[in-house]
């Protein structure tokens, strides 16, 4: 669907008059299912990790917290994953011990809320050979549904070094590429970039960066395009992509239509184009006509996943922003909300 200049500039208004906010009854329609890939359920025993090493405040909340929210804003189904900053602090025991007891309870909640949850396996990283047991252990014994990376990893407690094309992590991706695996990324802040500006936190500027910083090291390295049966999903519309995708590309898009497919006479794509438009983008955080606009254009419908950030954002205003924005047809959000997860994530099917 092509978005025209009227609903485009109308979305725009209604998200300059503030008029996107706040509740409405769009997203919990009758006979409409709703899967969510970006959910944080933060277990016990990482809250208490967090908490000891005053990594940081937030906001954590119970599966049955979760449910409740879920269930307001007609959302079927949730696939896990736990919060910032991760599990690494420098100790590759502790790391591997709390990395198992995340997927643990994460594999829980699946039991205790049939059709309710799924699991995102996390890591153990940097520890690449505890990285490759505790893949085995997901998937075999838990039956997970992808694994969780954060778009940085390694370097010091909280602010990692390397990024997703890294070398290093080649044995990770030979094993995800030998199961079709999925991998869910979400940012943190970056050793390179955190407290730049003054009472500006990571999540409002070098969130969006840093998951592009991740994409370009997978392009860039050649990563992705060896390992052509990793499937990865980004958060946040793939963060500042859209608006350097021209550069990332090889400054081989001049104009596309929605999809990202070149108009009539436009140069042919680079590689780097065609990968990207494989990758899976999630709306969390992005539900404005602007992100929205630039994501449809860029990638196929196939490839856009509703998310909402829980418990940071209110699944049911996601959701009415992602109506409201004005960019997808009725029968294109039921394809987001839940055909193109259900294709991706087989445990979606039985919500």
């Amino acid at each position: 669907m092509n978005v025209s200049r009227r609903n485009f500039l109308g979305g725009l208004a209604a998200l300059g008059a503030g008029t996107l906010i706040g509740d409405h009854p769009l997203a919990a329609q009758a006979g409409k299912k709703i899967i969510n890939v970006h959910h944080h359920l933060t277990g016990p025993a990482y809250a208490k990790f967090l908490t000891d090493n005053k990594a940081r405040d937030f906001p954590n909340k119970t599966a049955a917290e979760g449910i409740e929210v879920m269930d307001k804003a007609g959302i079927n189904m949730a696939f896990c994953s736990i919060i910032g900053p991760g599990i690494w602090f420098g100790d590759m025991a502790d790391t591997r011990r709390l990395a198992r007891e995340c997927n643990d309870y994460a594999a829980k909640l699946v039991s205790d809320y049939p059709g309710r949850f799924g699991i995102f396996t996390t890591l153990p990283l940097p520890d690449i050979d505890g990285s490759l047991k505790e893949i085995e252990y997901g998937f075999d014994t838990l039956k997970a549904d992808g694994v969780y990376m954060f778009t940085n990893w390694g370097g010091k407690a909280l602010y990692g070094d390397k990024y997703l094309g890294d070398p290093a992590l080649a044995p990770i991706y030979e094993e995800l590429n030998r199961r079709n695996a999925l991998v869910y990324t979400h940012p943190k802040d970056a050793a390179c970039c955190h407290d730049i500006l003054p009472g500006v936190n990571g999540a409002t500027i070098e969130y969006p960066m840093d998951t592009t910083r991740t994409i370009m090291s997978l392009l860039s390295s050649g990563t992705a395009a060896k390992y052509p049966n990793v499937k990865f999903i980004f958060s946040h519309a793939g963060g500042a992509t859209t608006g350097v995708i021209g550069r990332m590309a090889g400054g081989a898009v001049t104009y596309m239509q929605d999809g990202g497919t070149l108009a009539q006479g436009a140069p042919a794509p680079g590689d780097r184009l065609k990968i990207m438009q494989r990758f899976y983008y999630d709306t969390a955080g992005a539900t404005n006509p602007v992100t929205l606009g630039a994501l449809r254009k860029m990638v196929p419908l196939s490839q856009i996943l509703f998310g909402n950030d829980f418990p940071f954002g209110g699944a049911l205003e996601q959701h009415n922003l992602l109506v409201k924005a004005g960019v997808f047809s009725p029968r294109e959000l039921e394809m987001i909300d839940y055909e193109n997860p259900s294709r991706l994530l087989p445990r979606a099917r039985i919500a």
